[in-house]
C-alpha cells in the first residue's frame, strides 16, 4: 500500500519501516509535526534511504570488498567507457549520455561499478572527489542493463539500500547467504531509524530557538536549549544520523522503535539508571592507583545518596552490604538481561537487583554511556559519567562492556596520569577512567563461552565528567565533535557553518572563507601536535574519531581537545617501556600495538580519515573553498608538530622519521568497514588504501 506526501507516492517497503511507523507517528503526533501526524516519517523516508543507500555505495567504492569488481570513472563531458568486459562492454558513450543529461548539474564525473553476474552496471553521480578518497554525491544512483535499455529506458533510479544486496550477493560479496540476509535488515533498519531520527531535528529546533541568545551564539543556544543533564551532553543529542561512512551505521539491533523513543539521546534527555549488586567473590573491581576514591562501588554510594540503603534492604538478611560490589545497569539490561541470565546467581544471592533505587541520567551518542543529573547528589563538582552494558548491536558489534575495558581503563588511566605528571599538556586532555566492576566467576571467564558473555553483560565503568578537566576554562564547554558535522537544529546547515561564522565575527576575518581557514588553522592546533607527540615520545595512539573527541570551545574558539574511551587505544610497549611505564593488558587485549604500524593505522585512521577529513569535507563544501588548501594547512601544521617533537631531542630520529613517512605517506590505509560487513568480521580487520591528502600526491587526486 502507498501514501500520498505532497503529492508524491512513499510505500513502506520493508518490514522495519512498517514496524517503525507506529512509535513514528506517536511521536509526531506528541511533539506537533504536522497532520495527519504520520506524513513527517513518510516525508523522511525517501531521503533516509537516499543517505543510506549512499554510505552504502561509498562503503564499496572505496573500500573495494572482495568479489566486487573494481569501479570505472567517466567524465560526463566525454563519457565513453574503454574495453571492459560484460557489462560494461553494452555500456557505450549514447547509452551514458542518456543517464547523464537528468544528472545534476554538479556531477564532475560518474563512477561504473559492474555487477558481471546480473549484467548490470551501478551508475553513481559523484559531486567531488574529498581527501581520502571519500565521495560525495550529486544526485540519485542509477541501475543500467541491456534488459532495461532494451525496454522502456536505458536505467531506473535505485531507490532503497536493500536493492544493492541481490546484487551483490550475485557477484559472491557475502561470506554466506546468512550473512547477506543480515545485511539486508540492517540496511533495512538503519534506514527506518534514521527516518524516525530525523523528526527529533525539529524539536530540537524549538528548543534552541527559545534559548538562542541576542548575539547570536549558536553553542550558547544549544548548550541552554536542549534539555540534558549538563551542557556537553546536550550536543550529544542533536546528532541523529549515527555512524557517518557505515552502510549499518543506524541499527540498534536488539531495540525495536519503541525502545528507540525511551532510550536514544536525540528522542530523550532522560532515562532511568538502575543499579545490581555482585557478591564481591563474583566480581571484578578495578581502579586506578593515581586517583584515590576507592573501588566503583564506594564512588557511587558517594554520588548517589540513599544507594547504600537501598542495596541493604535489597539483599539477603544473612549478607552484609560490604560483601557486595554495586554495578550501574541500563534499564533495558535490568529488565531483559539481569533476570534471565543471571537467575540462578538471583536465586543463590550472588546477583542481587536493588529494586527500588533508580536515578535520571541523560545517555549519550553510543547509548550505552550516561550522564546522571544533580539529583540526589552528595558529591562535589560536576558528576562522573557512567559505561554501562547494554545488549543492542550498533554498527558491527553488541555494545556490552567485557572484562578487558573493566581491567584495562584503570590502568591506562595510571600511564595516562603519569604523562600527565611529567608533560606540559596543554590542549590535550584524556578523561580518567578510575574504577570499573564486573560479573566476575572464581578464577575468571575466558575470552570465549558463556561465562565470558556472563562478565560482559554485567559490569560497568566509571569516566571523568569533561567539564572537571583544567583544561576547560569556566565559561568553555566541550563539544563533541560528531554535532560539528551534524546539521544545526535551527538552520539545516551543520553546526561548525555557525561557530564559524561566529569565530569570523570575533576574530574580524575580512570573509567567511577566511575566517573559515583560520578556524581551521586554530582548530588543527588544539587536535593534532599532542596526540603525533604521544605517538612519537611514548607509543600511545588514541582513538580520537568524531564520537570520542570533544572540542573544548571559548566563545566560538577552539582552545583544546579532551578524548575518551581508553579502552580504544593502541600502546607501543617498547617506546612506553623506554619512558619506564609499563601496562599489565588483560589477556588477549587489543591494547597493545604488534608494531609501530598498527599504532599508525588506530591514529592516523581516527583522527585523520574520520575526524579531520569530515570536518574538512564539511567546511570545503559549505565554504566553497579549495579543500586542496585546507589539507595543504593541516599538512603543514603536522611538520611543525613534528619539528617541534624534534627540538626536544627526546626522540630518535630514525624513528622519527619513520613517523613521519608513515603520516606523509602518498597513500594510507583505510579500515574498509563495509568491507567488513559484508563479510560478517567484527574485529578482524579489513582494510584497503586510499590516496593520503596530507601528501602532495593525495592532493592532486582533490576535486578543487
Amino acid at each position: 500500500m502507498s501514501n500520498r506526501v505532497d503529492g508524491e507516492s512513499v510505500r513502506l517497503r520493508t518490514s522495519a519501516e512498517r514496524e517503525t511507523l507506529g512509535a513514528a507517528t506517536s511521536y509526531a503526533r506528541a511533539n506537533g509535526l504536522g497532520t495527519p501526524a504520520e506524513a513527517a516519517y513518510l516525508e523522511a523516508l525517501p531521503v533516509a534511504r537516499r543517505e543510506i543507500l549512499r554510505r552504502f555505495v561509498r562503503g564499496l567504492l572505496r573500500g573495494r570488498p572482495a568479489g566486487v569488481p573494481d569501479a570505472r570513472f567517466v567524465e560526463p563531458a566525454d563519457p565513453t567507457v574503454p574495453d571492459e568486459p560484460t557489462p560494461l562492454e553494452g555500456l557505450g558513450a549514447d547509452e551514458l549520455r542518456s543517464l547523464v543529461d537528468p544528472l545534476s548539474e554538479r556531477c564532475h564525473r560518474l563512477a561504473l561499478l559492474p555487477f558481471s553476474a546480473s549484467e548490470t552496471v551501478l551508475v553513481a553521480p559523484i559531486a567531488a572527489r574529498h581527501g581520502y578518497d571519500r565521495f560525495r554525491f550529486s544526485g540519485p544512483m542509477r541501475r543500467w542493463s541491456p534488459e532495461l535499455a532494451g525496454r522502456d529506458g536505458a536505467s531506473r533510479e535505485l531507490e532503497h539500500p536493500v536493492d544493492l544486496v541481490p546484487l551483490l550477493e550475485r557477484e559472491g560479496a557475502f561470506s554466506d547467504g546468512e550473512q547477506a540476509e543480515r545485511i539486508r535488515l540492517e540496511v533495512a533498519e538503519s534506514v527506518a531509524n534514521l527516518a524516525l531520527a530525523r523528526l527529533a531535528r525539529p524539536v530540537h529546533a524549538r528548543d534552541v530557538e527559545t534559548a538562542a541568545d541576542a548575539d547570536g551564539s549558536i553553542l550558547e543556544a544549544v548548550a541552554s536549549g536542549v534539555p540534558a543533564a549538563d551542557p556537553a551532553t546536550a550536543f550529544e543529542r542533536i546528532v541523529t544520523d549515527g555512524h557517518p561512512f557505515h552502510p549499518s551505521g543506524k541499527i540498534r539491533r536488539g531495540m525495536n522503535a519503541a525502545d528507540g523513543l525511551a532510550y536514544a539521546p536525540e528522542f530523550t534527555d532522560r532515562i532511568d539508571l538502575r543499579f545490581v549488586a555482585v557478591d564481591r567473590e563474583y566480581a571484578l573491581e578495578t581502579r586506578a592507583e593515581a586517583i584515590e576514591d576507592g573501588q566503583l562501588t564506594d564512588r557511587l554510594y558517594t554520588t548517589f545518596e540513599g544507594l547504600e540503603g537501598a542495596l541493604e534492604r535489597a539483599i539477603p538478611a544473612d549478607r552484609a552490604s560490604e560483601e557486595y560490589a554495586v554495578v550501574p545497569v541500563h534499564p533495558l539490561q535490568y529488565h531483559r538481561t539481569v533476570p534471565e541470565r543471571y537467575a540462578d546467581g538471583i536465586e543463590d544471592g550472588r546477583v542481587v537487583p536493588i529494586p527500588d533505587y533508580t536515578t535520571p541520567a541523560t545517555p549519550q551518542l553510543n547509548l550505552r554511556t550516561v550522564v546522571p543529573y544533580a539529583t540526589n547528589r552528595t558529591a562535589e563538582g560536576p558528576l562522573p559519567h557512567l559505561k554501562l552494558a547494554i545488549p543492542v548491536q550498533t554498527t558491527n558489534v553488541v555494545r556490552t562492556l567485557s572484562p578487558h575495558a573493566v581491567s584495562n581503563g584503570p590502568q591506562v588511566t595510571d600511564v595516562v596520569r603519569a604523562i600527565e605528571q611529567r608533560e606540559d599538556l596543554e590542549q590535550l586532555g584524556l578523561l580518567a577512567e578510575p574504577a570499573a566492576a564486573c560479573y566476575y566467576p572464581p578464577g575468571g571467564p575466558h575470552p570465549e563461552g558463556e561465562a565470558f558473555d556472563d562478565a560482559r553483560h554485567l559490569s560497568g565503568l566509571l569516566r571523568q565528567n569533561p567539564a572537571s578537566h583544567p583544561l576547560v576554562p569556566k565559561d568553555g564547554v566541550p563539544v563533541v565533535a560528531s554535532s560539528l558535522v551534524a546539521d544545526a537544529p535551527t538552520t539545516g546547515r551543520p553546526l561548525v557553518c555557525r561557530v564559524i561564522e561566529r569565530y569570523g565575527d570575533r576574530t574580524g576575518a575580512p570573509t567567511t572563507r577566511e575566517a573559515a581557514l583560520s578556524f581551521l588553522e586554530r582548530y588543527a592546533d588544539v587536535v593534532v601536535p599532542e596526540q603525533l607527540a604521544l605517538l612519537s615520545e611514548y607509543g600511545v595512539a588514541l582513538e580520537s574519531h568524531l564520537q570520542n573527541s570533544l572540542i573544548v570551545f571559548e566563545d566560538a574558539e577552539p582552545v583544546a581537545t579532551l578524548v575518551r574511551d581508553l579502552g580504544g587505544i593502541r600502546v607501543h610497549r617498547d617506546r612506553l617501556a623506554e619512558r619506564g611505564l609499563s601496562l599489565e593488558p588483560y589477556p588477549d587485549s587489543d591494547l597493545e600495538a604488534d608494531d609501530a604500524a598498527d599504532c599508525y593505522r588506530k591514529l592516523h585512521y581516527a583522527l585523520f580519515q574520520n575526524h579531520l577529513a569530515e570536518l574538512v569535507a564539511t567546511v570545503a563544501d559549505e565554504f566553497a573553498i579549495d579543500e586542496r588548501n585546507c589539507w595543504e594547512l593541516l599538512a603543514e601544521r603536522c611538520e611543525r608538530a613534528f619539528d617541534a617533537i624534534r627540538a626536544e631531542g627526546r626522540v630518535p630520529e630514525d624513528r622519527l622519521e619513520r613517523d613521519e613517512r608513515a603520516l606523509f605517506a602518498a597513500s594510507t590505509t583505510h579500515k574498509a568497514l563495509t568491507a567488513m560487513r559484508l563479510r560478517g568480521k567484527r574485529h578482524e580487520y579489513v582494510t584497503s588504501e586510499v590516496a593520503n591528502p596530507l601528501s602532495a600526491h593525495g592532493r592532486e587526486r582533490i576535486d578543487p
